[in-house]
């Protein structure tokens, strides 16, 4: 996983993976994240917090941030990274349709967060982009997986893991790994603002998957 921050109003280069799927999903401010064949086909879609798209392998792509402040985006790689399967297309172009923002409803989380939910059935991946709210009636016990393995970034915000019963602060910019078996929560009851997060759970989150300890 990278986390990408681009500086106002620039852009990508016009390329593809021959080996390599990603997904982008953005975390702060807005732009458009193109791809498709070079002109005259290819397209644009709006983008901004909580989008979140699979660019399949072979697909050119590009990302260009609209606004006057930084694009921030996670961008991850399946198979992971590897710069010597990142092919240019040049002067190339796509064409400048633009597809508006569109996001997914927000939903209530078992855990007591709001998330926006994505899933990659080709990937066997799934992406939340959720907000956990200080609000002791929404606080759910620890939980735990036997299959997933979860990834948690922290966009913004302050708050704690509990991870196996052992509380430790959290912040902007973390990465949490949370393996099988591992019981866990994220807490938010010191700061009046939410704390963002990003979770990514392989294979997808699955209802099923979720235990508790006696």
């Amino acid at each position: 996983m990278a986390h990408v921050i681009m500086n106002p109003m620039a852009a990508s280069l016009l390329h593809n993976h021959q080996r390599m799927t990603e997904i982008y999903v953005i975390t702060k401010g807005y732009g458009e994240l193109g791809f498709g064949v070079p002109e005259p086909d290819g397209c644009y879609h709006q983008v901004a917090a909580g989008s979140a798209y699979e660019v399949p392998v072979g697909i050119p792509h590009m990302l260009r941030n609209k606004s006057s402040g930084h694009l921030e985006h996670l961008v991850f790689a399946l198979p992971p990274f590897d710069p010597a399967d990142v092919h240019l297309f040049g002067e190339k172009r796509l064409a400048e349709e633009v597809r508006p923002l569109s996001l997914p409803e927000v939903q209530e989380c078992f855990d007591g967060a709001k998330i926006l939910s994505y899933a990659f059935p080709r990937l066997d991946l799934s992406i939340a982009f959720g907000w956990v709210i200080n609000n002791p009636a929404r606080r759910k016990q620890p939980h735990y997986h036997k299959k997933i393995t979860e990834f948690v970034f922290v966009v913004e915000g302050n708050g704690f893991i509990e991870i196996d019963r052992v509380r430790q602060p959290i912040q902007p910019g973390d990465w949490i790994r949370i393996d099988p078996e591992t019981e866990h929560a994220l807490i938010n009851e010191e700061s009046p603002e939410d704390m963002v997060v990003v979770c990514t759970c392989s294979p997808a989150f699955q209802m099923e998957d979720v235990h508790y300890r006696r």
